[in-house]
């Protein structure tokens, strides 16, 4: 960019196109990875974005977190208790003769179902954390697992600063 008498920018053609072949590079280099390399480089990506300041903090922190449900979400069948909590779960609704793909409406389900069920959130939710964790961020973890009404909090401060209006996903509330 040059600065013109004015103070004001313009754009340098041959700096353009520079910026226009990274661009494309960077694109093309994206295409070729898959969905998990993709979900590393991007959480590489919002991190440093938030670290060095780039964005507000919450939107740093709503870049992260977001990048790292989306993650976790994807590793969390692999976790023995979640799968073992799950199990018991489908077990449990087979004996009661609960359809499959039916859920119980409000009220309805039996009481230990909804007993294991809270057990089995709680246990997604450790999941969650200790992907958090193993992946660096374990103030971001203490926070989801101990203090939900503040991670929702700066989770959705961050999110309006993108998207604007309110949404909360399932999985925060």
């Amino acid at each position: 960019m040059k600065k013109t008498r004015h103070g004001k920018s313009t754009s340098d053609p041959q700096e353009a196109s520079e910026k226009e072949r990274e661009l494309r590079e960077l694109a093309r280099r994206l295409a070729d990875l898959d969905g998990d390399a993709l979900d590393a480089q991007l959480l590489v990506t919002f991190r440093e974005a938030r670290d060095t300041g780039a964005v507000p903090a919450d939107a740093g922190f709503f870049l992260v977190a977001h990048i790292l449900l989306a993650m976790a979400d994807e590793a969390i069948p692999e976790d023995a208790k979640v799968r073992t909590l799950g199990h018991e779960l489908e077990v449990m609704e087979r004996d009661y003769g609960l359809p499959e793909e039916k859920s119980w409406a409000p009220g309805e389900a039996p009481e230990e179902w909804e007993a294991l069920s809270r057990q089995y959130e709680m246990a997604c939710d450790e999941a969650r954390a200790n992907f958090f964790r193993t992946y660096g961020e374990a103030e971001m973890a203490e926070l989801f697992l101990h203090d939900r009404v503040a991670f929702i909090r700066r989770f959705e401060s961050g999110r309006r600063f993108f998207h604007g209006l309110p949404m909360l996903p399932d999985y925060l509330n």
